[in-house]
């Protein structure tokens, strides 16, 4: 269930719980066009302090409500995790070993990769293509989290009356939103009222990912100095995309980091999806069948 990296999965509706909103998208292939049949959002409200993980049944119920207004038929759905709470390692398995064999080696192996109780291990894994460093082996990717991570998404999905589908890592969901041609050395910034999250994927390192908090973030005021002294000290990235509910001004932000910044383009439906559902909507991206 955990870590698909992008395999078709069938059609899923992408589902995000944010923490004061759930938002779902789905979206529909048509002559080799992706669109939107549905997007929505339903806010929950939670005792001040508290994490949705605290109260799932606020947030089972906004899901409830949000998919009977939107009028979904499909029960399947597809959420993240964010990337800190999964580990994903790069590992080299012979070619000659099928998923069943591949699988119980890196199980066998799992107490040496990853630094989970083996009662408590979620994994899962994807064989990326022919190893460059090891002739005769294959470069497998895989990603390993707690099963006590799942369990809330699972209790929340199954009580709105869904079924839970994939799990994925949050940062390898949204990937899958950024222009092709523009993923090497690229970052996303995602701007919401509450806050800002920093995705950067430097090359041949795994993705970087960055709660930013700044001064009145009602109004992302500061953020862009904030991202200056973030990345100030490190290796830049090629290109910045920016997305999200709050604005934000890219022309300020380019010429503060020095990199190029631009709004990522946005899915086209019925009516203009709003940018907050860019999470939501990479998961139902990740479900289209080809």
């Amino acid at each position: 269930m955990l870590g698909r990296f992008g395999k078709d999965v069938g059609s899923l509706v992408g589902v995000e719980i944010a923490p004061d909103a759930v938002r779902i998208v789905q979206l529909q292939r048509r002559n080799r066009r992706c669109g939107v049949v549905a997007w929505a959002q339903e806010r929950f409200e939670l005792t001040p302090g508290c994490d949705w993980a605290a109260e799932p049944a606020v947030v089972a119920a906004a899901l409830q409500r949000v998919c009977h207004r939107s009028g979904l038929r499909q029960r399947r759905v597809a959420l993240a995790l964010p990337a800190e709470q999964v580990i994903c390692k790069l590992c080299h398995l012979p070619v000659e070993h099928g998923e069943a064999e591949m699988e119980a080696q890196l199980l066998a192996d799992a107490e040496r990769l990853f630094p989970f109780p083996l009662e408590d291990l979620a994994l899962d894994f994807q064989v990326m293509g022919p190893s460059l460093v090891q002739p005769g082996c294959a470069e497998v990717m895989v990603a390993a989290c707690r099963q006590s991570a799942l369990a809330p998404l699972a209790a929340v999905v199954e009580d709105a009356g869904l079924q839970l589908e994939v799990v994925e890592v949050d940062s390898i969901a949204l990937r899958r939103l950024l222009p092709q041609g523009s993923l090497e050395g690229a970052a996303l910034l995602r701007v919401e009222a509450h806050g800002a999250t920093l995705y950067d994927w430097p090359p041949g390192r795994s993705c970087q990912r960055r709660e930013l908090q700044a001064a009145g973030a009602k109004t992302m005021g500061g953020l862009p100095e904030r991202l200056h002294t973030v990345l100030g000290g490190e290796h830049l990235p090629a290109s910045m995309w920016v997305a999200g509910s709050s604005p934000i001004d890219t022309d300020e932000l380019q010429r503060l980091l020095n990199v190029p910044c631009r709004h990522l383009p946005g899915l086209t439906g019925p009516e203009p999806v709003d940018g907050t559902m860019i999470l939501a909507c990479a998961l139902a991206l990740g479900g289209l069948q080809p």
